[in-house]
């Protein structure tokens, strides 16, 4: 009997023993599973971790962008403001600001062309660390005039003799002595719509039509573009901001004088910030003044011109607030379409150009309905560019497009030009 039991107890003892290795593998096996399931958890953790602190760092450039342009057009930028406090060694802030996810602190340099550092963090507890992304982003300041005309929601170009194109009023090869020539243009004369239709119809386009990803083109037979057509048209229409000082301005004094055969209400000989509840007088500001006049009301020009004396140039720019401006068979004269500078506020919905009228100067409106009609004889009517909410050209009125206003007019503010992880 003995031996039977012992041979009872040796099967028990196997069975014990292979039950124990069974169970040892199965437990390794699960142990190496959570590990696994550990680790990756804590690699998506990690990874969600650090695209989140990509953004964050993403928010602070922005917030730093926004600093730099408070508003259009040529804003006045106070870049101490808003909790940046002065420059320290070369750089304004540190900003530092919380998130849902995380935080940032951002800095510019105090260049011409501010660079600007941001850098997220985000704590990722399950792993006890703090990742974070630092970028640095140049910019640039881009013109306000890219174009010779750009519209929001749309172009007409209707009737006939319509044309556009370009010169340059600081290149001798492309101007006589700075004023448009028939006989030295280019092909810059563009047109541009963010949405709506762009009806070139029987118009000479010399130069490009650009759209925006839902503008359309119609041209007639006898239409003719230049440069060809694309939808790469892509323009951020900012409202004009009123600078501060325009709002608390001395009311403009009447001061008649008769200058080259011209009867002027309103001459200015010096530098300063005016405004009048509307003018439907005329104005002339002298060759070594630099005038800004703020207009509340509609208004109805006779004539307005910006003097100048050799080499010198005055320079007016008019912010207007009135909800229609409009010009008939007369002159605005810039001399140079930089000189003279039209901005519509939010409450500007008319600007209207009619009869025999001409106009050297540059027009941001972009709530406005720009409105050509009739034209003279003359192909000399519009020199300069504009940016509005609507364009509508009628009769045989010709937009010439001086590119220097690319260099020597206003500018829309600061955007990005390099964006690099570092």
């Amino acid at each position: 009997m003995s031996p039977r039991l012992g041979k009872r107890h040796s099967e028990e003892a196997s069975v014990l023993v292979v039950t124990l290795l069974i169970a040892s593998l199965v437990g390794i096996t699960i142990g190496s599973y959570l590990i696994m399931v550990s680790g990756q958890n804590r690699s998506v953790v990690r990874s969600q971790a650090w695209n989140s602190a990509l953004a964050i760092s993403e928010a602070g450039v922005e917030e730093a962008l926004a600093q730099l342009n408070p508003g259009a057009p040529e804003p006045v930028i106070d870049r101490t403001a808003n909790g940046w406090g002065a420059a320290v060694n070369g750089l304004y802030g540190p900003r530092n600001s919380a998130l849902s996810n995380g935080t940032y602190a951002v800095v510019y340099t105090d260049d011409k062309y501010p660079i600007i550092y941001s850098t997220g963090y985000v704590t990722v507890p399950a792993i006890s660390a703090t990742l974070t992304r630092v970028l640095r982003v140049g910019t640039t300041n881009v013109p306000l005039f890219n174009a010779a005309m750009a519209a929001r929601n749309g172009i007409n170009l209707n009737g006939n003799g319509i044309a556009t194109d370009s010169f340059n009023s600081s290149d001798p090869n492309l101007s006589t002595n700075g004023r448009y020539d028939p006989t030295k243009t280019s092909t810059n004369g563009t047109v541009a719509s963010f949405t709506g239709i762009v009806n070139v119809g029987n118009a000479d386009v010399n130069g490009a039509v650009l759209l925006g990803p839902v503008a359309t083109d119609s041209i007639s037979k006898n239409g003719i573009v230049t440069g060809g057509v694309r939808n790469d048209f892509n323009f951020e229409f900012e409202d004009v901001v009123l600078p501060s000082a325009l709002s608390n301005a001395p009311i403009a004094q009447a001061n008649p004088q008769t200058i080259n055969g011209t009867n002027y209400q309103y001459v200015f000989t010096s530098s300063g910030d005016y405004q009048l509840s509307s003018l439907n007088g005329s104005v002339y500001v002298a060759s070594n003044a630099n005038v800004r006049l703020y207009l509340s009301g509609n208004s109805n020009p006779s004539a307005i011109e910006v003097g100048a004396s050799g080499t010198n140039s005055g320079s007016l720019a008019i912010y207007m607030a009135g909800a229609s401006f409009s010009v008939a068979s007369t002159v605005v004269d810039g001399g140079k379409a930089a000189n003279l500078s039209y901005y519509g506020l939010p409450s500007n919905t008319s600007v209207t150009m009619g009869g025999n009228a001409s106009f050297t100067g540059t027009i941001y409106a972009p709530e406005a309905d720009f409105k050509l009609g009739g034209g003279g004889s003359s192909t000399y009517n519009f020199v300069g560019a504009c940016v509005v909410n609507t364009v509508t050209m009628t009769g045989h009125f010709n937009f010439h497009y001086d590119e220097a206003i690319t260099l020597t007019g206003p500018v829309r503010g600061y955007v990005a030009c390099s964006w690099q992880e570092i």
